[in-house]
């Protein structure tokens, strides 16, 4: 599997390079524009410079509370939430209450109905189709915003001071040579379902280790990666909770601001 920091970096390369848990953003589209006027009278369709402006007009359009989706990613796939991390997004939920809305999964069933829909000359790469796509199907479930994550964990083996003992048939059985690492990681990006405008990206980090015999090490890595992932997962949410708190009240400022 591709590196998770490659594939959310495509989304939001910038954001991601900090060294900050979460990041927000609810910056004005056209106060940009308008602080950065045109150098050039040439803004031909196509290019890059009415493609960088094109990509900076948008506004943030959310407010709370709204019906925000869940994707999660597999490759660049979605796929359905497991029962273990759709309970830790049901908590983050039930913390924020209903002031800011209700949480919905982004169902893998109407994605797969709208993928025909894809049109392969508009959306070239494999990341920006998914999100696209997502994004379509957000739109079907009327949801105002989706956040987008992706959890991974990788392992490696190591023989620790004990290792002597598989000198023995019995040893390699009953003694615990084996020492399993796991090391997780998970991103994720909030987008606007109307206009892709990014309100806040997240990353986090785990780690775990579990001794295990021989015999029985890839049962082992196997569950010390699951044990990983979802730890992972947990601080993603717990620190998405957070951004979502830090959003509201710079979201409802920009309604004050309109008013004056």
């Amino acid at each position: 599997m591709r590196s998770n920091i490659s594939r959310l970096s495509a989304i939001s390369a910038l954001l991601l390079l900090t060294a900050c848990d979460h990041l927000t953003q609810t910056t004005s589209g056209n106060d940009w524009l308008a602080a950065h006027p045109p150098q050039t009278v040439d803004m031909t369709p196509g290019n890059i410079d009415q493609a960088v402006r094109d990509a900076a007009a948008v506004e943030p359009l959310l407010r709370f509370p709204a019906r925000i989706g869940i994707a999660r990613l597999n490759g660049w796939q979605l796929s359905t939430i497991p029962p273990d991390e759709a309970k830790v997004w049901t908590d983050v939920a039930q913390h924020l209450g209903d002031k800011f809305g209700t949480f919905v999964p982004v169902s893998p069933f109407v994605v797969a109905m709208l993928e025909p829909a894809r049109n392969p000359q508009v959306i070239t790469s494999e990341a920006r189709q998914t999100i696209e796509t997502i994004r379509i199907a957000a739109a079907r479930q009327h949801l105002d915003a989706v956040l987008i994550y992706e959890a991974d964990a990788t392992t490696n083996t190591k023989s620790n001071s004990l290792s002597l003992a598989e000198w023995t048939l019995i040893g390699a059985f009953v003694v615990p040579t084996e020492n399993v690492r796991a090391d997780g990681t998970a991103q994720a990006i909030l987008l606007d379902v109307r206009n892709a405008y990014p309100y806040g990206t997240v990353q986090t980090s785990a780690d775990d280790t579990a001794s295990t015999v021989r015999f029985e090490r890839d049962e082992a890595s196997v569950a010390v990666r699951g044990k990983v992932r979802l730890s992972v997962v947990a601080k993603l949410a717990a620190e998405s909770e957070v951004m979502m708190r830090k959003l509201q009240p710079e979201l409802a400022a920009l309604d004050k601001k309109q008013l004056h």
